[in-house]
């Protein structure tokens, strides 16, 4: 199935299935849609989930050719967990996927439902009763997140989206196949899908407590890191087989003494017995709790909400901000794509001069930022009104 002039796309791939023999034509655009579904869950610890699904350099492949995106489900996660927890599960999984470089563009369900819902609610509902209500499914003997009956509910979502390509663990393969036979039309909206299985993180030698600390949370400090890793007994040998095939230490330079070593020969010298366990730990520990902090400032916008008061005054700056088509439709743009001024301009049929005027308007209340390549983009991903 993997043809030769595919393989540097399908890096990873396990296996494809294209029912209705759409992945030539999908391939053909200039970026499609490839969309991965991410439950929040304390029934995994954090970012279990990411890492079940696909590996750093995988995404980094799969983002030469496709647009990423990442589907939260928030509402099905609150069948288990609380929406606040939810909210802190999805940053620490957010955070860590952008100190990994992937570019992608975030979804959560809930914002999918409000922002979409009201252009194609028929629709919407005769996927979700056609298939999560028929006889045919697996949820009645299994939990929701685990049965066909998830999948379902997500179907609808991924087109409301125009997704090309949904990337699952080979596990979902009964999922797929169970909602195939129900979506006997092939007329239906059915994505193509990539399977992943991560035969080669599946950490056989390793203890489970060594999964359980081995990607720490965004407000452990350096000492509670190492600490974690001491408790629990991790193994050093984990750092190698995940962090090195994940890309957050390949490239790492340490310092010992006077030197200046690499992550594979730290490995080298704890192999030897040249250092012992808990300074290589601490060496691990430090670096982790750096890049935490640094990324978890990418929070400020992949995560942020911005709630707006009519009681508040400095909402009344936000509200008036947004008084005019040209902004509004700025902020339409922006939802959708990052993009330099001139672009802007262009789109909005508005002179560049005056559409300058309205970017600074608009950056001066918070709601979109301009980076080192003179591209502007939303700071927040969704508005909460309260009246």
């Amino acid at each position: 199935m993997k043809q030769k002039h595919q393989e540097e796309v399908f890096y990873g791939i396990d296996q494809i299935f294209d029912p209705q023999n759409k992945l030539d034509e999908t391939l053909k655009k200039q970026y499609p849609k490839l969309a991965l579904d991410i439950t929040p869950t304390t029934r995994h610890y954090p970012c279990h989930d990411l890492f079940r699904i696909y590996t750093f350099n995988l995404l980094r492949e799969l983002s030469k050719k496709f647009d990423i995106i990442l589907v939260y489900r928030d509402l099905q996660a609150t069948v288990d967990i609380s929406l606040e927890e939810s909210k802190r599960l999805i940053e620490e999984n957010i955070s860590l996927l952008h100190g990994s470089g992937v570019p992608f563009k975030v979804y959560y369900e809930s914002e999918i439902l409000q922002k979409h819902l009201s252009n194609m609610p028929e629709r919407f509902f005769l996927h979700l009763y056609n298939t999560i209500l028929h006889k045919s499914h697996n949820h009645f003997n299994r939990h929701i997140m685990y049965s066909s009956a998830s999948l379902a509910v997500l179907m609808p979502l991924l087109e409301m989206l125009k997704v090309d390509v949904l990337l699952c663990m080979e596990e979902e393969k009964e999922n797929v196949e169970i909602l195939k036979n129900i979506y006997k039309n092939d007329s239906e909206y059915f994505p193509v899908i990539f399977y992943r299985s991560l035969r080669d993180l599946q950490n056989k030698k390793h203890s489970s407590s060594d999964k359980k600390r081995v990607f720490p949370n965004l407000d452990w400090t350096k000492e509670k890191i190492y600490e974690q890793f001491k408790d629990h007994d991790t193994n050093f040998n984990t750092f190698h087989d995940w962090y090195k095939k994940l890309g957050l230490l390949e490239n790492k330079i340490f310092e010992l003494g006077d030197k200046k070593i690499s992550f594979v020969q730290l490995c080298n010298l704890f192999k030897s017995k040249k250092i012992n366990k808990n300074k290589a730990l601490k060496f691990v520990a430090d670096y982790l709790a750096d890049l935490m902090a640094k990324e978890g400032k990418f929070l400020e916008i992949a995560s942020k909400e911005l709630k707006i008061s009519f009681n508040n005054s400095n909402s009344g700056k936000l509200i008036n901000s947004l008084s005019t088509p040209s902004r509004i439709n700025i902020i339409r743009l922006l939802d959708k794509n990052n993009l330099p001024a001139y672009e802007i301009a262009k789109q909005i049929k508005v002179s560049l001069p005056t559409t300058l005027f309205h970017l600074l308007k608009l950056q001066e209340v918070g709601l979109i930022a301009r980076d080192k390549n003179k591209k502007y983009s939303l700071k927040t991903n969704r508005l909460i009104l309260y009246v």
